[in-house]
């Protein structure tokens, strides 16, 4: 790799981008059913870009079940397929979907009784779910320049009706870390050698199969349960007052032409502490005026971040939301809107310093270690998640959110059995709030991670007959 590829990669590497999913047209996945590559160019090779496709039918109706089967690989990519499927379940698992245990599918699979061509088909018979995850590992690889390294993990993922062969959903994905860059002098030389060099040890390695996997489920549609997501309601509140009679935002931001720039400050931060404006569009149209007036002031760029947001418009939040942590660097809430809007972008890795710092000086507030928890989950930090987690769950025993993801974490280092206590309390809080749904997602949870053979013989079909005699509301 020449100097001037450096560069490139360096420079487009630096704008920090969100990850782009690319879908293509309805009919792709029949019209080319082995293959599906990203556009072979500089831009394309250096941008988090995930290419995929789904068929009408799925997008119509969500999966019932899915069994993820090993990938395939090269001699030297063992490992890496190993760890990739691991990611993958994992990264389903908190979707609700119903998932085949991987020690079941691996017995299954060692099955010789169809010939090779059916296999799937036999498979499928034996595990109960005719939906199948297949896969290869296309990168699993390790770089270093000198000045600047890379960590590479990517694959090809595909799900099928195994009974029929069809296509109903496939993905492509490389995830890539790097360090290090083009050295500007001698002291930089130095520090891009120590960042290439480090970018290859430690955790890396964990990290990027973990972007890979979660990057690659998110683009599956209809994933059941998906409407759990990190709660954002909970989100700070400043004071509410009563403000001047109903106008509309147009024609508040119109009344402040004949203030002063002190009046008009003054007035804006007013109206936007105040409880009249419930039309986000009109909370952004005044915090942005407020930006314009007094560009030092951080409530208008934290209220327009956090409206933004709201608005599902977390791409256009994050550089408002910067600039409030910026201002305000002391305030939690500030910390915890900008790791907020980054878990929502796709950026679990730089969301962990505000949410951390947002922790620490809201003195451990439990929705700010819920974020915490949810951004060491993705990025396969199992520790610290299972400890955000469970400080939530210090102070609310029946959390359904800590309870399920932190069984997740729990899993992830190890600590089954509480993995399985969680998962329970979390069935029987939900038969008891007639809450279906959340108990169905524990019961899913457990099963999918191969934990309901720790309870006690016969609890586990009890605890689901309760939560089938639930009505859903």
């Amino acid at each position: 790799m020449n100097l001037s590829l450096i560069l490139i990669i360096f420079l487009l590497g630096m704008t920090g981008c969100a990850t782009r999913y690319v879908e293509r047209s309805a009919d792709y996945a029949n019209r080319n059913p082995e293959s599906i590559k990203t556009t072979d160019t500089i831009i394309e090779a250096v941008s988090d870009v995930v290419v995929f496709e789904s068929s009408p039918e799925l997008k119509s109706r969500p999966l019932s079940c899915l069994a993820v089967f090993p990938l395939t690989s090269n001699q030297s990519d063992i490992k890496g397929a190993v760890s990739i499927r691991n990611a993958m379940h994992a990264h389903l698992a908190p979707t609700g979907i119903r998932l085949i245990a991987l020690q079941r599918v691996d017995s299954a699979l060692k099955s010789d009784n169809a010939p090779k061509g059916e296999l799937n088909t036999l498979v499928a018979q034996l595990i109960g779910c005719d939906n199948v995850m297949l896969g290869e590992v296309t990168e699993d690889t390790s770089r270093f320049y000198g000045v600047y390294s890379e960590v590479r993990a990517g694959a090809r993922m595909k799900i099928i009706r195994a009974s029929t062969g069809e296509l109903l959903w496939q993905g492509n994905h490389t995830a890539v870390l790097r360090g290090g860059g083009v050295p500007f002098g001698m002291v930089s030389l130095a520090m891009n050698v120590i960042f290439a060099g480090l970018n290859l040890f430690g955790d890396q390695g964990v990290r990027v199969v973990h972007d890979l996997a979660r990057r690659l489920v998110l683009s599956i549609p209809n994933l059941a349960y998906q409407n759990e997501t990190l709660p954002i309601t909970d989100s700070p509140i400043l004071a509410r007052v009563e403000s001047h009679s109903p106008q509309t935002a147009y024609g508040l931001i119109a009344s402040l032409e004949s203030l002063t720039a002190d009046q008009a400050r003054l007035r804006l931060i007013e109206e936007l502490k105040s409880n009249r404006w419930t039309d986000l569009r009109d909370k952004v149209l005044i915090a942005e005026a407020l930006i314009r007036v007094d560009d030092g002031q951080p409530l208008g760029y934290y209220e327009s971040a956090l409206a933004r947001l709201q608005l599902s418009e977390p791409g256009v939040a994050l550089s408002n939301a910067q600039r409030a942590a910026i201002l305000q660097p002391e305030s939690a809430d500030s910390q915890f809107l900008l790791g907020r809007i980054q878990l929502a972008m796709d950026q679990p890795q730089g969301a962990i310093a505000p949410l951390v710092k947002a922790v620490s000086l809201g003195g451990g507030k439990g929705i700010y270690l819920i974020a915490l928890g949810t951004a060491y989950n993705q990025i396969g930090d199992y520790p610290r998640a299972a400890a955000s987690f469970a400080s939530v769950l210090a102070r609310d025993a029946d959390n359904g959110y800590a309870l399920m993801h932190g069984a997740i974490a729990q899993v992830g280092v190890g600590a089954n059995k509480e993995a399985v206590r969680m998962l329970r309390r979390s069935m029987i809080v939900g038969i008891a709030r007639l809450d279906q749904p959340r108990a169905n997602r524990a019961l899913n949870i457990l099963r999918a991670m191969d934990l309901a053979k720790l309870m006690p013989e016969g609890e586990i079909d009890v605890l689901e007959s309760k939560i089938k005699s639930l009505k859903v509301s």
